[in-house]
């Protein structure tokens, strides 16, 4: 423990004790002393009836002996130190003291710092008043004199300004001293020695200067003859670093990487250091070949000056506007009334739905989806999903479709728009989508030099949200109820069936016929309820009055997040159908999930204005580059790709983590390049956990080898779940069967296939739960508790 005066803390803690006790004893009749008393023995006087008496306690746990205290009670003195420290007085307090020849003023803190045994202990008694203020200041000085001892002997060689200088890297607070002696023993040192040097590296005509220091905020003070040493070591230690790097460098140029790399590299330990020139002798290699690919390939340069395209003054069109619109009703009008036009989706429901639309206008329409082709004789006209209008963008067309045009800001497929934007050879491009959009359409539309018009659309059938939260119990027939998971959905069909409802369900694991089977059940009224995830978001024409949201939130594949204002609009926006209803409610479950969906429907759209826009190599891109740099890994001459290629400032070559990761699962240097990025562009549905990846990453080998890829054998008495990754590994095949016909040569078996699972999924998804019995005595409401 520490000392003060020579004695314990504990042994001054009960002299002044006992000498409190004997003074109260003696001036109140009725005192009563404490039986037990803590380290702070005053503090419980505080609050004792009799006048004074905590003032008094306080004063003799500071030191004041009786005559002291009955002077300090009698003429109370409001700006006196001891009377601010005994009457709970706020403020700070200042001390300047003496540090080894220079002053300095100090903080001690407020007034109750000082009642804290730790410096109420160090004080010296004072037998009479006026004692206190000097004692209080041989305290502090002693305390600080002994935290900052190892500036005594420095101190006394310096002048006064230097001990100012380095006085004034104290800061005051007493509380922190031992933090800031740090502080001061480094501007001692920097005062004392000059601890900045040069040093340079020579080597032929590579020459290398680098700025060094000794590091003043060292645990002691240095001497002149440890600073020779320190610097002595450090150019022997630097002298080393650099012939290890020129070793490392065998041969390269080492002043291509330029000063401030070098002066990075050379402070690397040698494993680091070895791997850090590797690497910087890569990327100066690479950026010379890309120099040299650059100036003679122009497939490398400009990305949207590549196509045809560029040879017209294309009118762009972009209906813009909500959800039931008329929209894409217009676009495909003006699709029906030219001689030769193409329908672009995002989906391959959408593309089926207008294709059957423009058929039944009397024009026969062909359909091309990554899955299946249904090719009509002789027909000009038609409708695909917009990743397979890579194979028609070199035809010219009098109408090119481009539906929901927003997902150009998608960061896993906003190429594909891009690309259809871009590279579209029509006098007439037509766009549907929200207003948010505009913005970045009229940046594409500048660089493509041509003219955009912009045509607005207002919701046919007025859409309200609604006052009052419902139930699952009251919801209407017609009603469509939106969750967000696959789970949830199934577990709601569950619910409403047992309270005697009939459901049909839509997300995001169920094929494009399996949807469409499910929406008409409902559309014809064999459902009562539809329940979907967000999937009914685009391409199904759904005849709901009422839509509810279950929540306002949705897991993004990261994090639960709250729902996106245009989310909740384009949702919403289902609710109401034109054709259908004159007008249409949005509502919620809870009140709370009510309040956040109004607030969110009823907020403006945050504009998307795009500065790069997304687009990605093509094969031949990748091959170049395999070939050129001796790199066999499609994944690494794609990251090569994006690092060297520069399209301008506009346009940013991208590869989605997602993709990246399949990728990485096939990329085996045996099997070729091509076939590689076949099967990377092949849609693997269920994740990478998935029969249909595990199936993929199977067949990929067999194929390199140059067998032929039978259809999988079918469990179809399976349940719900292995019934729909089943279906994966069908549509899986079914893609690969058009990219590679004579690999995947069971074609026919797997659209058979195909068909008897999507009658399995909707029978079991059609199977209709038994209500539960009614109680006796009249049963309860659902969902009511006791």
């Amino acid at each position: 423990m520490a000392k003060a005066g020579g004695k314990q803390f504990k042994s001054i803690r009960l002299e002044r004790l006992a000498r409190f006790i004997e003074w109260a004893t003696a001036r109140y009749p009725d005192f009563v002393a404490k039986k037990h008393h803590q380290e702070k023995w005053f503090a419980p006087y505080i609050g004792y009836p009799m006048p004074g008496l905590g003032r008094a306690a306080k004063a003799f746990w500071l030191g004041l002996h009786g005559p002291a205290v009955d002077q300090l009670m009698a003429e109370p003195a409001t700006d006196e130190l001891l009377e601010r420290i005994v009457s709970r007085d706020l403020g700070e307090i200042p001390c300047s003291i003496d540090v080894y020849g220079s002053q300095k003023t100090f903080t001690l803190g407020s007034p109750a710092h000082l009642l804290e045994p730790e410096w109420a202990l160090r004080l010296a008694d004072s037998p009479q008043r006026d004692d206190f203020p000097g004692n209080l200041q041989a305290a502090v000085q002693q305390y600080v004199r002994g935290r900052l001892q190892l500036l005594e002997r420095p101190f006394a060689e310096m002048d006064e300004e230097d001990r100012q200088r380095c006085l004034a890297r104290i800061r005051p607070e007493l509380s922190r001293l031992d933090e800031f002696l740090q502080h001061a023993v480094a501007t001692v040192n920097e005062i004392r020695h000059d601890l900045r040097y040069l040093v340079t590296l020579h080597h032929g005509p590579l020459e290398l200067e680098l700025q060094r220091r000794i590091p003043a905020d060292q645990d002691h003070l240095l001497s002149a003859a440890e600073v020779e040493t320190w610097q002595r070591q450090d150019r022997a230690d630097l002298q080393a670093s650099f012939e290890r790097m020129l070793e490392l460098a065998d041969g390269f140029d080492l002043q291509q990487l330029g000063h401030k790399r070098l002066t990075e590299l050379i402070a690397l330990e040698p494993g680091r250091m070895r791997k850090a020139i590797r690497a910087a002798r890569r990327e100066h290699e690479e950026r010379m070949a890309f120099a040299v690919l650059l100036e003679n390939n122009p497939r490398f340069v400009h990305y949207h000056k590549l196509y045809p395209a560029r040879r017209l003054t294309r009118r762009w069109i972009a209906l813009l506007g909500p959800t039931n619109s008329g929209k894409t009703h217009r676009s495909i009008e003006a699709m029906a009334a030219a001689e030769h036009a193409i329908y672009l989706s995002p989906l391959r429901l959408m593309a089926l739905e207008n294709q059957e639309r423009i058929e039944s206008m009397g024009v026969p329409c062909s359909l091309v989806t990554g899955e299946e082709e249904i090719i009509r004789e002789g027909a000009t006209h038609f409708c695909c999903t917009v990743e397979e209008f890579a194979r028609f963008r070199h035809q010219h067309w009098d109408v090119v479709v481009v539906d929901e045009v927003q997902m150009m800001a998608d960061p896993q497929r906003g190429w594909a728009w891009v690309d259809a934007l871009v590279s579209a050879h029509t006098p007439k491009l037509m766009m549907t989508g929200p207003a948010l959009i505009e913005p970045s359409l009229r940046t594409l539309c500048e660089l493509c030099e041509d003219q955009l018009q912009v045509q607005r659309t207002k919701r046919l059938s007025p859409v309200e949200v609604a006052k009052h939260a419902t139930t699952l119990e009251r919801l209407e027939p017609g009603s469509l109820l939106v969750a967000f998971s696959r789970k949830l959905v199934l577990e709601l069909k569950g619910m409403l069936e047992s309270a005697g409802k009939s459901v049909s369900v839509v997300y995001g694991a169920l094929s494009p016929e399996v949807r469409r089977e499910q929406a008409r059940r409902f559309r014809e009224g064999e459902a009562d309820i539809m329940v979907a995830t967000d999937a009914v978001g685009m391409g199904l024409n759904l005849p709901a009055h009422t839509l509810c949201f279950y929540t306002d939130e949705k897991f993004d594949g990261i994090q639960n997040r709250q729902l996106k204002v245009q989310e909740v609009k384009q949702i919403g926006g289902r609710a109401g159908r034109f054709g259908h209803h004159d007008s249409g409610e949005i509502t919620a479950l809870d009140p709370q999930t009510l309040k956040s969906i109004r607030r969110l429907f009823n907020s403006p759209d945050a504009p998307v204005d795009l500065s790069q826009f997304q687009v990605r190599p093509s094969i031949d891109h990748l091959s170049a580059i395999s070939e050129l740099m001796g790199e066999p890994s499609l994944l690494r001459s794609w990251l090569t790709f994006n690092r060297n290629i520069n399209y301008g400032e506009a346009f940013v070559s991208v590869l989605p983590d997602e993709l990246a990761e399949w990728i990485e699962l096939i990329d085996d240097p045996k099997i070729p390049l091509w076939l590689r990025w076949t099967f990377a562009c092949t849609p693997i549905r269920g994740g990478f956990d998935s029969p249909a990846c595990q199936h993929a990453q199977r067949w990929i080998k067999r194929v390199a080898e140059g067998h032929a890829i039978p259809m999988p054998r079918l469990l179809l008495g399976a349940d719900l779940a292995s019934l729909e990754s089943t279906l994966h590994v069908v549509e899986t095949y079914l893609h690969l069967a058009r990219s590679l016909p004579e690999h995947f040569p069971e074609h026919d078996d797997g659209e058979e296939a195909r068909k008897l699972l999507n009658d399995a999924i909707t029978r079991e998804l059609s199977r209709q739960r038994k209500p539960r019995a009614a109680k006796r005595g009249g049963g309860r409401k659902a969902g009511r508790r006791r």
